[in-house]
């Protein structure tokens, strides 16, 4: 069977229907967005107590900048106009394994928005509540790409 993107709209789904709970390489993007102030906004998930960096999976073929755009609109509402990769988060920390079984590894760029345009609103589906952090006062960031992030907005105030 081959695999298109029109085809297959849910990459996830496909997949795990092919190789079960077994261990998978997925990929992603994330976007720093800070506004005019220099804050930096972070999400809370529908049902989580943790903040993260807002982001998601990439489609079949799909490119990170792209992901990027579709995942923060998704869930922020915000239109990205511009970014500028800062990392790419990989390795054995990146490894979840689900409530169903489900194990994966998530490869993730990170990138810093440096233009976008929109009022930070929460989809209700994904993302339960958005807010603005100074990067001196950030809560303890969930996940691998958090504490990428974190550690690096760190070494950036320490100057």
């Amino acid at each position: 069977m081959s695999m298109q993107k029109a085809e297959q709209p849910d990459y996830i789904v496909y997949l795990r229907a092919l190789v079960g709970p077994k261990p998978v390489n997925l990929v992603g993007a994330a976007g720093a967005v800070f506004n005019p102030a220099g804050q930096l906004l972070l999400q809370r998930k529908v049902g989580a107590e943790r903040w993260t960096v807002p982001g998601g999976i990439c489609d079949l073929g799909e490119c990170f900048e792209d992901t990027l755009r579709r995942e923060l609109l998704e869930e922020t509402s915000l239109v990205v106009q511009a970014a500028d990769l800062l990392a790419v988060v990989s390795g054995e920390q990146t490894f979840h394994r689900l409530q169903n079984g489900h194990e994966f590894y998530m490869y993730t760029a990170l990138f810093r928005v440096t233009a976008w345009s929109g009022t930070p609103t929460p989809d209700g589906h994904e993302s339960e509540e958005l807010r603005f952090f100074a990067p001196d006062g950030l809560p303890a960031l969930a996940g691998p790409v958090g504490r990428r992030l974190a550690e690096m907005l760190k070494a950036e105030l320490a100057g």
